[in-house]
């Protein structure tokens, strides 16, 4: 199992399909307390029963709505990355207005008429181009980082909660795969030995001790094996309750990761917004809108 696990690739939900891992010994030498039995039991039984067929119907359309989820998520970043390519074209292409813009407004030669004429408002346009390609530039750096930010701690948390729905849904598998018995077999071989053995022991027929002997033998294997059946039995609803509890924890994961992202995006809204006001406040009342 150790091995199995330093060598898991870092896809898990692919690795879960693919993995064979053998579940048989995994209650072996255990024992179930009694206080499970006649206490834990008796008192949650019933109700985490109808929670544990409610899950288990629930978590297929889980797993597809929170992958759907993931998926939005990612697109979402994608776009801003795109935005962030957007905004650096903004600031190539302000760029070269700014350097090809003196073929069609004259206003670098002082012995040219039309020049003077340009030369103020010309200079304060282009200056304030400048001043928007600045406001692109610094955008798209701050697009950058928050996607970064996103995509290496808030998206990871997205998806860790989509592994914990996986996780349950294999548990309900695996309980499933532990659960096969053949307990109501056992009960109907011991009955048939008993009555056998009864019959052979008190009708006076001519039976040797060796018949009796292995007929009752197989009566104390019969039961032995039903008594580690049922122990088992007992070890898995444990396991299962045990685990079904833990993973009730991880509502807290979709609030962490839903809370991180909105203080993330209320962030950055803030920074894109003091770039905004610095245009709107210092670039564009001094843009020329006429003569």
């Amino acid at each position: 199992m150790v091995v199995t696990f330093l060598s898991v690739p870092t896809d898990l939900v692919s690795w879960r399909k693919q993995a064979r891992v053998d579940y048989s010994l995994e209650f072996k030498g255990q024992k179930i307390s009694a206080s499970f039995i006649n206490g834990i039991w008796p008192a949650v039984g019933t109700q985490f029963l109808q929670d544990w067929a409610t899950a288990e119907k629930a978590v297929p359309k889980l797993i597809e709505t929170w992958t759907k989820m993931v998926m939005l998520v990612e697109r979402h970043e994608k776009r801003q990355q795109q935005i962030a390519f957007d905004n650096s074209k903004f600031v190539e292409t302000l760029t070269k207005f700014t350097d090809l813009d003196t073929g069609i407004y004259p206003h670098q030669d002082e012995n040219n008429a039309i020049a003077a004429l340009n030369r103020h408002d010309t200079l304060t346009l282009n200056d304030s181009l400048a001043g928007i390609a600045s406001f692109f530039n610094k955008t798209s750096t701050l697009l950058v980082d928050e996607s970064f930010a996103i995509n290496t701690r808030v998206l990871e948390k997205f998806k860790n909660f989509l592994d914990y729905l996986y996780s349950l849904q294999e548990l309900f598998d695996r309980a499933k795969r532990l659960s096969v018995n053949t307990i109501p077999q056992l009960q109907q071989r011991i009955q048939e030995y008993q009555q056998k053995y009864d019959k052979l022991n008190t009708d006076g027929v001519d039976v040797k001790g060796s018949e009796l002997h292995k007929i009752r033998q197989a009566i104390i294997n019969d039961k032995q094996e039903m008594f580690q059946q049922l122990n088992k039995d007992w070890l898995i609803k444990s396991c299962c309750l045990e685990e079904f509890v833990m993973f009730q924890e991880t509502q807290f994961l979709v609030s962490e990761a839903w809370a991180e992202w909105c203080r993330g995006r209320y962030k950055f809204h803030e920074k894109i917004s003091g770039l905004y006001d610095g245009v709107n406040s210092e670039i564009v009342p001094d843009m020329p809108m006429s003569r």
